[in-house]
């Protein structure tokens, strides 16, 4: 509802969540205490929270409604952290997700291991995000489209292309298309 209401009832991604590995919310939540603290919501503005001793999980508004620092956040859009608590042996055994219930994947052998990547969002400030997103998760742009803006109804289309720096390195398919390291965010 706060999504649709923030965003005159138009369709779009409301939650984009990262799973981030120990002590990663608490040094997200430290940046954006730091950088962006308008972005952090009430609820989350002493702190990443606990549930059931199984998942520490922070939300923080993923935008400004204009340019950043000087507009207010959109409380439409929200970027969520999630951090296992342990070692993450009993993954298959526990949902990490609070309310939600695991269900084993089943695949036949024609399908191979993937997983979602991308996020187009819908921001007023391309640019004011991106600075955002290198301040507090340290992405960096890795392709700008420099074709020029295009008109489309209400939409400004401009794109460049941001995420983190991954390590991994490899030849074996099996093994990059497992691999969780490397995010790209179309912006």
């Amino acid at each position: 509802r706060k999504f649709y209401n923030t965003h005159a009832g138009r369709q779009g991604i409301a939650v984009l969540a990262f799973e981030v590995g120990w002590g990663g919310t608490e040094e997200v939540f430290k940046r954006y205490s730091r950088m962006h603290p308008d972005l952090l919501p009430e609820e989350y503005k002493v702190g990443p929270r606990v549930y059931d001793g199984e998942v520490i999980v922070l939300e923080v508004f993923a935008y400004y409604e204009g340019e950043k620092q000087v507009s207010d956040p959109d409380e439409g859009t929200r970027l969520r952290f999630l951090e296992i608590v342990g070692d993450g042996s009993n993954l298959h055994e526990l949902c990490k997700l609070p309310g939600i219930a695991p269900v084993h994947a089943k695949f036949n052998s024609s399908c191979h291991s993937a997983y979602f990547d991308h996020w187009v969002s819908n921001v007023v400030s391309r640019t004011g995000f991106l600075d955002t997103l290198e301040d507090t998760l340290q992405f960096t742009p890795k392709v700008d489209f420099n074709a020029g803006v295009v008109a489309a109804g209400e939409a400004q289309i401009e794109s460049t292309v941001t995420g983190n720096s991954s390590m991994m390195s490899t030849t074996e398919k099996d093994v990059a298309l497992k691999d969780q390291s490397q995010t790209y965010l179309p912006i």
